[in-house]
């Protein structure tokens, strides 16, 4: 079934893995590369590669957002080293403003735009490394995974994880006694790698289509 994806990331972050393009390679080639893969399958909702909103007043970005998210059911929001900026409010930056807008029910007229499935994807850095939002357990009976959602936008972080009955469990053959969460259904916004999406997109998008039908299942922060 072809869904319609609204992607909202960091236009202008270098901070990732070199892509086969010309000049540097940025989070918009991702970008990019993502709606070659969605071709045939899925519709992409978000900004065009030569659409330009930056002479545009606030407002009208906005309207043009407002526009393209109301006309989706699913956001991803490509997570990459540097799509915070630092010293400026979350509440003034576009990505936080998206998922926020992307996390309401939204109504026009006769018609209401439900709450979108979410996916977060992170990119690799300029080294090919996650180690700037992931972290790997030492400890090899658990192998647990560590996901730095405190340095995330705040909409962001307090969507992951976020199951109101978590799944847990607890490694007692290890030395570390880690509790750690199991199943796929750990948060509302999944985070997975960029590597392990783009070789299985349907099925990622398959599972955040899941989570959303099972959305009461979540505490969900919709506002900034």
């Amino acid at each position: 079934m072809a869904r319609k994806i609204f992607v909202s990331y960091k236009h202008s972050d270098s901070g990732v893995k070199p892509l086969n393009v010309f000049g540097a390679t940025t989070a918009r080639n991702y970008v990019d590369l993502l709606e070659q893969h969605f071709e045939g399958d899925h519709i992409y909702k978000g900004e065009k590669d030569d659409e330009d909103l930056g002479n545009f007043k606030d407002e009208t970005i906005e309207s043009h957002l407002r526009d393209k998210i109301f006309d989706s059911s699913i956001t991803i929001v490509l997570i990459s080293k540097n799509m915070k900026e630092f010293g400026i409010d979350e509440n003034e930056q576009w990505i936080p403003w998206e998922l926020s807008y992307s996390l309401k029910e939204k109504t026009r007229e006769d018609k209401t735009s439900a709450t979108n499935a979410m996916l977060a994807v992170v990119l690799p850095d300029e080294a090919g490394s996650y180690q700037y939002f992931i972290e790997h357990s030492s400890c090899p009976h658990c192998n647990t995974i560590n996901w730095k959602t405190s340095t995330l936008f705040n909409i962001l972080g307090k969507n992951m994880f976020n199951r109101k009955q978590p799944k847990t469990s607890r490694c007692v053959n290890g030395l570390c006694g880690s509790n750690y969460h199991v199943d796929n259904d750990h948060s509302y916004i999944h985070p997975v790698k960029w590597d392990h999406f783009i070789s299985d997109i349907n099925g990622y998008i398959d599972l955040v289509t899941q989570l959303n039908e099972n959305i009461d299942d979540y505490e969900i922060v919709k506002e900034l």
